[in-house]
């Protein structure tokens, strides 16, 4: 049982899975890929790496009561294996595979039946959990009449929730130990949840023609080398103009000292004029005050102005730059 998480982080690279079921789900239902994929399809085309997921206190507890469910069952009966790898043959695609590695499965030579425990280790109730994970169960549910239909004639399947309950633990505090008390087998019967074809059909289609992708954040190794190469010249250019500017705000500030001590109030010459500025008072109107104290003391005639001279302002984009060691420029 050590390697199975190995296993199944090395199957994100080309394959979706079970885990990727709310995905598969949204493309079906909205016939395109959303943006909100396009990560975990880069990882699936190979174009960035797989980012480990956190090991966080809920997620050791997860893989530890797993794996005590797992002992728990298969105590006395050698039949139970952890974390198989299935590959549907009916839904993989040409451009990315659908798979399912099961938390448990028994296959049951003597009843024809072949059981699928999906494992759960949550505050939620049992009714909670199995709608928020009622499209991984169904693709557990897919793949394994898949694999029933290729065991015989006979051969059906049984799909159950593990549901181990954690309310009133504190995990991140005290740790978690195995309860069979906690834990509950409930039968999933389900209907189709969505349409898996017409999901691999889009994410296949989108997949051909997937050739790159960037993170919102990389590294500069990431981009091509003529735009490093540029990016480096324009950031010493930039930091060229920094050093200039900050020689001329203190050439400026020595030079207004000088023209108040010699109460000289400007030089002229052919080339440039030069002007003393004294501090000045300047009266304004602050109206994000007035306006504040407003919206306080008239809310509901505030929300009716707010909303009658209401305007949209479209800015244009722009790349921001910030220099190390510097403000943003």
């Amino acid at each position: 049982m050590e390697d199975y998480k190995q296993e199944i982080i090395n199957t994100r690279l080309g394959c979706l899975g079970s885990s990727d079921a709310k995905l598969l789900a949204q493309v079906a239902a909205n016939g395109s890929v959303p943006k909100s994929a396009y990560k975990r399809l880069a990882v699936v085309k190979g174009l960035i790496p797989n980012e480990e997921i956190p090991q966080t206190a809920a997620v050791v507890a997860g893989d530890i009561i797993e794996q005590a469910i797992f002992a728990h069952l298969s105590a006395n009966d050698n039949s139970y294996v952890s974390n198989p790898r299935w590959e549907s043959k009916k839904f993989s695609r040409d451009n990315v595979k659908l798979i399912s590695h099961p938390d448990i499965v028994k296959k049951d030579e003597k009843r024809s039946t072949l059981y699928i425990y999906e494992v759960k280790t949550t505050k939620r109730t049992v009714a909670e959990t199995r709608d928020q994970y009622k499209e991984q169960l169904y693709i557990h549910n897919i793949i394994g009449k898949e694999i029933c239909q290729a065991l015989g004639k006979g051969w059906k399947l049984k799909l159950y929730l593990a549901h181990y309950s954690t309310l009133g633990l504190d995990i991140e505090k005290d740790g978690i130990e195995f309860d069979p008390s906690r834990l509950t087998l409930v039968e999933v019967r389900q209907r189709p949840v969505f349409d898996a074809s017409r999901a691999m059909d889009i994410i296949d289609a989108f997949l051909s023609c997937f050739d790159e992708y960037y993170n919102e954040e990389v590294g500069e190794e990431y981009l091509p080398a003529e735009v490093r190469n540029e990016f480096a010249a324009i950031s010493e250019i930039m930091n060229e103009i920094k050093v200039r500017e900050q020689k001329i705000d203190e050439f400026k500030d020595k030079l207004y000292r000088f023209l108040c001590e010699k109460n000289i109030k400007s030089i002229r010459s052919e080339a440039f004029s030069i002007s003393r500025v004294d501090d000045t008072e300047v009266h304004q109107f602050d109206s994000k005050r007035y306006l504040d104290d407003f919206a306080k003391e008239h809310p509901v005639k505030y929300q009716k102005l707010a909303a009658k001279y209401d305007k949209t302002v479209r800015r244009k984009g722009y790349a921001k730059i910030t220099l190390k060691k510097e403000k943003d420029v």
